[in-house]
């Protein structure tokens, strides 16, 4: 037998390698040396240091931030502006531009004014004095916080480990006498029944809404989150709610189910109700759960100032985010008129149209 020795050295033999060459075996190659040194890579100096671009950055959005502001608090009287052009009261010879906001959106409703200049109008946005309407503005906070709570508790209860189902209850609380509403009735009830769950080692979470029927009674609507495996009693037959009828549901929707009734409620029927009484209110909120209820419940002008992070707090004289103490001046100022009612007009105005 041949080895793998004496293969290679018959391979390397002069009579070999000719054999291989007729064989069509490739000569080797080897590349001729590159004459031209590589170029050495070439830095360009940045324009700026990276300290600058931070700073054109932050300047470039506090402008930004202050455009909004800006458009935000002309945004009710360039809408006034537009609609007495659409009205015919004011000739100009080009058309104002559409504003992003209304003033009824505030809860506010502009003062009708006669005789107003053209060259003021066409200088800038009409100034006018607000009239503030009060139950426009209840309305439109007991919307926000009943949303948003009804939410955050629904989020709340199903990121708990310990319960993965939930039995969603609707109740509804109703007066046997039309006129049988008095303080602390209500109050008595969510004592109750945080008493009752707190038995139970159960967390009470609940949202509620007060609103009036059409006999001019007031009667309560609740949603609470209950873990199954817990029944909730009637609270007439438990002594909770004495004066009158109650009515247990199951609620497929909280949400849904308890914004629907919050949208009932309207700025003409405010006035029905029983003077102290409340329209909604929550439990079992955590506080970073009230501070995003505060944050949604200020002014629009006042979240477009401040972070979403900031725990807006309202103050004399404007609003503070109590995490850093900034004070946010309120642009606004408000003034009684002669028929008894809140007027509200801007500070920056040098002339209030009477």
């Amino acid at each position: 037998m041949i080895g793998t020795a004496e293969l290679a050295r018959a391979d390397s033999h002069p009579r070999c390698m000719k054999a291989w060459g007729t064989l069509g075996r490739l000569p080797t190659f080897t590349p001729a040396p590159c004459l031209t040194p590589p170029a050495e890579p070439r830095t360009l100096a940045p324009l700026h240091s990276a300290y600058d671009g931070q700073t054109i950055r932050a300047k470039v959005r506090a402008a930004r931030v202050y455009a909004h502001q800006q458009s935000a608090l002309d945004a009710p009287f360039s809408a006034i502006r537009h609609s007495q052009w659409e009205a015919g009261q004011v000739e100009t010879t080009q058309a104002p531009a559409r504003a992003s906001a209304s003033a009824g959106g505030l809860g506010l409703v502009s003062n009708a004014t006669s005789g107003t200049q053209a060259d003021s109008v066409a200088s800038g946005p009409v100034r006018e004095k607000l009239k503030i309407n009060r139950a426009a503005q209840r309305i439109k906070r007991m919307r926000t916080a009943v949303g948003h709570a009804a939410r955050l508790l629904h989020f709340d209860a199903h990121s708990e480990l310990s319960a993965q189902r939930w039995n969603k209850k609707f109740l509804t609380l109703t007066y046997r006498d039309r006129d049988g509403w008095r303080p602390g009735h209500f109050s008595k009830f969510r004592d109750a029944l945080r008493q009752w769950c707190k038995r139970r080692k159960v967390k009470c979470r609940f949202v509620w809404v007060a609103e009036l029927q059409e006999r001019g009674a007031i009667h309560y609507h609740v949603v609470v989150w209950l873990p199954k495996g817990k029944f909730l009693p009637f609270a007439d037959a438990k002594g909770w709610w004495p004066h009158g009828a109650t009515n247990i549901k199951t609620a497929q929707s909280p949400i849904s189910y308890i914004a629907k009734y919050a949208s009932k409620t309207t700025a003409d029927s405010v006035h029905g109700y029983p003077r102290g009484a409340r329209m909604h209110g929550a439990g079992g909120l955590d506080p970073e759960s009230r501070r995003h209820i505060r944050y949604w419940q200020a002014p629009f002008w006042v979240r477009d100032a401040l972070s979403g992070r900031a725990d807006i707090r309202k103050v004399q004289g404007g609003y503070m985010n109590k995490f850093t103490g900034e004070f946010l001046p309120s642009p606004w100022r408000v003034c009684i008129g002669p028929d008894g009612e809140p007027w509200a007009y801007r500070v920056d105005q040098t002339e209030t149209i009477q």
